[in-house]
C-alpha cells in the first residue's frame, strides 16, 4: 500500500493504535501529523515515526481535542508544514471509570463525552472543511469499538459515546460523498496495547471469551488504517472495520 505525498493527521497518536497507525503511515510513505496531550510521548513518537524510512517526515502537536481553537490550530500548523492534509484518523479517546450505572454521575459521563463524541466531532468536521476547500477528496477514519455494537456492564459512557460515532461516521459518509471524500470506522475489540498490558491478566481473561482466543494487535489495526487512507480503497465508505477477535459474530 502506498501514502506517497498524502498527509495523514492522527489524533491520539503518542500510544496504542494511533501510534502503530503513525508508524505504519510513515513506512507507507506518508508525511504524519501527530497529535496528543502527552507532550513527552509525542516527542519520542515522532522521533520514532522519523525512522521508519529514509526521508520520512513528522510533526508533533500538542493539542487538546475538547478545545475547538486548538482543533484549528492543529490543522493550521499542519498545512503550514506540509501544504495539505489528505486524510484524518480521529482515534482520540478515553475509556472512563468503570462504573454500575447507578453509581455513574454526570460529570464522569460528561467527561468521556467531551472527549470521545464532540472532540471527535470537532475533529473530523474541521479535517472535511480542509478537504472540502482543497477538493481532490480524502478519506476520514474514526476510532469506534466493539462496545458500540455491543456494550459490556460498567462502560455506559464509553459504548454511548462508541455507539454515537459510529452513526455519526456512517451519516459523514453520505453527506461527504459528492466530494468524493469516504469514512470509515475503525471497530476494534480489547486490543493488545500499553494500556491493556498494564493490567496484569486483563487481556488473557478477555482473549478467551473471543472466538478466535487472542487479542488483536496494534499493528494488525494499524494496517486497515493505512488502507483506508490509500487509493486502494475508492469506493469503500460508511463501512465499520471489525478487528475484533470475533468479538460481534
Amino acid at each position: 500500500m502506498d501514502l506517497t505525498g498524502k498527509t495523514i493527521v492522527i489524533t491520539g497518536g503518542a500510544s496504542g493504535i494511533g501510534k502503530a497507525a503513525a508508524l505504519e503511515c510513515a513506512r507507507a510513505g506518508a508525511s504524519v501529523a501527530l497529535v496528543d496531550i502527552d507532550a513527552g510521548r509525542l516527542a519520542a513518537t515522532v522521533r520514532e515515526v522519523e525512522a521508519t524510512r529514509p526521508g520520512a517526515a513528522a510533526l508533533g502537536i500538542e493539542a487538546d481535542i475538547r478545545d475547538g481553537a486548538q482543533v484549528t490550530r492543529l490543522y493550521d500548523e499542519t498545512v503550514a508544514r506540509f501544504g495539505r492534509v489528505d486524510g484524518v484518523f480521529a482515534n482520540a479517546g478515553i475509556t472512563g471509570a468503570r462504573k454500575p450505572v447507578t453509581e455513574l454521575d454526570f460529570d464522569s459521563w460528561d467527561a468521556v463525552m467531551a472527549v470521545n463524541l464532540h472532540g471527535t466531532f470537532r475533529t473530523v468536521i474541521e479535517g472535511a472543511r480542509r478537504l472540502v476547500a482543497q477538493g481532490g477528496g480524502g478519506s476520514i477514519v474514526i476510532s469506534g469499538s466493539s462496545q458500540g455494537v455491543r456494550p459490556l456492564p460498567g462502560f455506559i459512557a464509553y459504548a454511548a459515546s462508541k455507539g454515537a460515532l459510529h452513526n455519526l461516521a456512517q451519516s459523514l459518509a453520505f453527506e461527504l460523498a459528492e466530494h468524493r471524500i469516504r469514512v470509515n470506522v475503525l471497530v476494534p475489540g480489547t486490543t493488545n496495547t500499553e494500556l491493556v498490558r498494564a493490567m496484569p491478566g486483563h487481556g488473557e481473561r478477555v482473549a478467551k471469551t473471543f472466538p478466535l482466543g487472542e487479542l488483536a494487535e496494534p499493528e494488525e489495526l494499524a494496517h486497515f488504517v493505512v488502507f483506508a487512507m490509500s487509493d486502494l480503497a475508492p469506493h469503500m465508505t460508511g463501512t465499520l472495520l471489525k478487528i475484533d477477535s470475533g468479538r460481534l459474530i
